[in-house]
């Protein structure tokens, strides 16, 4: 028994793998293999003296350093990953590149008479192949693109949708952020650009052909850009309009972020508000401030809607016109059911479907 060779490419054919990294923390935590486990060889610190000595005294010296660290943590290290291990699971080992550091421990299982493989390239093969997958867009589903005003229900939708069993990439909740000046309060930090990218990749295999529902967004959510298909795919995507009142925009708003208002997301707010200042003057910004600050958060969160995103919106919202189809984001389990209803229908996947039959259907549909 003797570990094998694994390219990336064929890693998630394999069955739900133990993907094993034995990188240091800092090295995982910045780019990670999607589900991936880290066991590393050397710690941040530990990783800092063997580099340090590679480049003052030469390799063979950090190799014998490397050693002496490593050696006593190799029981540890075998043990703990069969205690992950599930019954006719495939490990799967790798490090930065498929050198010395999976080497080592594919060959220490393999030792102990556990079966394994090692990613041939390590992370940066991996990597390799997302950015291909990207650049190829070979993906066959069907974009349909929400639109509409902050606070109409977009997000919700899209969680209505999954629930329904609908295809939905929800690229707010992977970029952990709401994607608007305010998208971050309440939230911990966003992923790294290479780990959102990469749980977009995973999250695209699961599609099939046909509708996939998303929601319109630019070019970057908060920090993190899109792939560049993936912006090709909103702007030309299918597009539906969800249309919402005021009242239950305002509403939503205030239910979500009412809660989290400690003292530390307040001054963060506060930090957000002065990005305004330039569209609605400074005037008006302290004078919506002073609302929110003073218990009324609804009439602060209404006047930002209506002085600040909503003119922006309506833009984007008129450039994108028609719309195939148009759902209330007051009663977001109807507007669910009307999009899977829509997106069944024959003619929906056919290039240039009449827009007025498909919303006759729709309505038929509903009755």
């Amino acid at each position: 028994m003797t570990w094998r060779e694994l390219s990336a490419d064929r890693l998630f054919e394999l069955r739900d793998p133990l993907v094993i990294d034995v990188r240091s923390p800092c090295e995982h935590d910045a780019e990670y293999i999607p589900n991936s486990v880290n066991i590393p060889l050397l710690e941040d610190e530990e990783r800092v003296v063997v580099g340090t000595i590679y480049a003052t005294e030469g390799e063979m010296v950090a190799r014998r350093k490397a050693l002496k660290i490593i050696s006593p943590k190799i029981p540890d290290i075998v043990d703990r990953i069969i205690e992950l291990k599930q019954p006719g699971q495939h490990i799967v080992v790798h490090c930065w590149r498929g050198g010395l550091r999976s080497e080592t421990v594919a060959s220490f299982l393999t030792v102990v008479g556990i079966d394994c493989w090692r990613l041939s390239g390590g992370f940066k093969a991996w990597r390799k192949h997302v950015i291909e997958d990207f650049t190829g867009d070979k993906y066959t589903f069907q974009s349909i693109v929400l639109h509409g005003q902050t606070g109409a229900g977009k997000s919700e939708i899209l969680c209505a949708l999954e629930k329904l069993g609908g295809q939905v990439l929800n690229l707010e909740v992977i970029a952990n952020h709401r994607g608007s000046v305010f998208g971050a309060l309440g939230l911990q930090a966003q992923p790294t650009q290479k780990n959102f990218e990469s749980e977009v990749w995973l999250k695209l295999r699961e599609f099939k052909d046909g509708p996939v529902f998303l929601e319109a967004e630019g070019r970057k959510i908060g920090k993190l850009s899109l792939p560049d298909f993936l912006v090709e795919r909103i702007n030309r995507g299918r597009r539906i309009l969800v249309d919402c009142s005021i009242d239950t925009r305002v509403q939503r708003i205030v239910k979500d972020y009412a809660g989290i208002f400690s003292e530390g997301v307040k001054q963060e707010a506060l930090s957000s508000m002065q990005l305004l200042r330039e569209r609605i003057g400074a005037k008006r910004t302290q004078e919506i401030i002073a609302l929110g600050m003073n218990g009324h958060l609804p009439e602060a969160v209404e006047a930002l809607l209506t002085e600040y995103y909503d003119p922006m919106y309506d833009k984007q919202i008129a450039k994108h016109a028609p719309y195939e189809l148009t759902v209330s984001g007051d009663d977001v389990p109807a507007a669910a059911a009307d999009l899977l209803s829509w997106a069944k229908l024959e003619d929906v996947t056919a290039s240039g479907a009449n827009v007025t039959t498909v919303n006759c259907a729709v309505e038929r549909a509903k009755d």
